[in-house]
């Protein structure tokens, strides 16, 4: 946003510009400066207010400052820019704008009651035939109830898309004929004529009502449609996921065997925990425990936890909580992304290793207990994203095999579940990505 101070140092040029008599290029002209800058500050400075960034009794005088100055309001609106470095100024000469009075008619129409019918416009334009025309009564208030900052306060070029048999730039010129600005009500001349002051109040608060539950509606259609479009790119991106990694990774689900759960009256239920498996993480020879994390090491120890749940005989509930940080990263990095970590696997052996030893483990499971629910995180702070993919690509292959497993993949930081009137609160920790 723009600063008061520059607005405050833009008034002083105005006035310096305003009390020469030339035109914002003539002054810079005469200086020997370049004026595209102040071009674009003025530019800044009008777009903010038109969007209501800015706002007060500095900014107005700024604006109408800008309005008394020759071709000013024509330069600012036409600045192009052709490419990133250059900025190219189109603006007709003072000439050719002719905004003198001697160059412009205008004129109020009246009927025979002496009620104004319509507004009369004649421009003249040099070498080129004269913008005329007839404004009604509605087309009028249309202008005023949309430009000025007191009614919608929108855009010339968006008020100028109203009245199609003009264009742009004479649209520009009609409002200069009738001297119509921001700074002007938000009634045309005829309304002030037949309407009492609390008529128009009441009016002017009806209109800024219906401008204000348009806004709403507008604002609630273009959130609908930008969460669609969000939850149709993410379903996208899921699918398109879940389709690269059947085609990609060995998911070795048809080679593990199906087996028939044991029903049994066993009222034992038993939930475990498996955390920061950090399959592919890689121990330097100078750390303090030369642990391994690769695909026999990780297999061992599943396998020593299915003979320690075994152990504890048939289950009627057997609940499996999986809290993050199964892999140990992607691009050896966590998931901010931010110093490297050595590893032994690259990120497709790491996610093949966590899917197929994981699943190996559920189903060795299976003929243990009556029932299995499985809670999975969305992921730890080293896997991120990729660690969700990952969990997602297990949910899959699971449901797929074991449809009697119920499998709950958590999409949020934290979440819980209820089992036999306890509330089991499950999170990894800090997760950015």
């Amino acid at each position: 946003m723009v600063r008061q101070s520059t607005i405050l140092k833009t008034i002083e040029i105005l006035k310096l510009i305003y009390q020469s008599g030339l035109s914002i290029h003539g002054y810079f002209k005469s200086i020997d400066k370049n004026p595209n800058e102040f071009y674009k500050r003025l530019r800044r400075i009008s777009d903010e207010y038109e969007n209501k960034e800015l706002d007060g009794p500095d900014v107005e005088e700024l604006l109408d400052l800008v309005n008394k100055i020759r071709n000013t309001e024509t330069v600012i609106s036409d600045i192009v820019e052709e490419d990133p470095n250059q900025l190219k100024i189109e603006f007709e000469s003072e000439e050719q704008i002719l905004d003198t009075d001697e160059k412009i008619e205008s004129s109020i129409v009246r009927n025979n009651e002496g009620k104004i019918s319509g507004y009369k416009f004649k421009v003249y334009r040099r070498d080129k035939t004269p913008v005329t025309g007839v404004l009604s009564r509605e087309e009028m208030q249309t202008i005023y109830r949309l430009y000025s900052y007191y009614g919608a306060s929108i855009t010339q070029r968006e008020v100028s898309r109203h009245f199609p048999d003009y264009s742009l730039m004479d649209f520009k010129r009609i409002l200069r004929a009738f001297n119509i600005t921001k700074a002007s009500g938000p009634f045309a001349p005829h309304m002030y004529e037949e309407k009492s002051e609390e008529e128009l109040k009441e009016m002017h608060l009806r209109e800024k009502e219906n401008d204000f539950l348009k806004k709403i509606e507008k604002d609630e259609l273009r959130d609908l449609q930008n969460t669609a479009v969000k939850l149709a790119r993410k379903n996208k991106e899921l699918e398109d996921t879940i389709e690269q990694l059947s085609q990609t990774i060995n998911i070795n689900v048809e080679g593990n065997v199906k087996l028939d759960p044991v029903v049994s009256d066993s009222n034992k239920s038993l939930i475990i925990h498996l955390a920061d498996m950090h399959i592919g993480a890689k121990c330097e020879s100078y750390t303090l425990y030369n642990n391994k994390y690769d695909y026999d090491e990780i297999d061992r120890r599943l396998m020593a936890l299915l003979a320690r749940i075994n152990c504890y005989g048939h289950l009627d509930n057997l609940i499996i909580n999986i809290l993050g940080d199964s892999i140990d990263g992607m691009d050896n990095q966590t998931a901010r992304r931010d110093h490297y970590m050595p590893q032994e696997m690259d990120n497709m052996q790491q996610l093949e290793t966590f899917i197929n030893l994981t699943f190996k483990f559920i189903s060795n499971c299976v003929p243990l207990a009556n029932k299995i629910k499985i809670y999975c995180v969305k992921c730890g702070n080293h896997g991120g994203i990729w660690e969700y993919t990952a969990n997602l690509a297990l949910k899959n292959a699971v449901e797929k095999v074991f449809p009697e497993i119920e499998f709950t993949l958590f999409t949020d930081f934290i979440d819980w579940y209820k089992f036999k009137g306890h509330a089991y609160v499950l999170s990894h920790g800090r997760i950015i990505f």
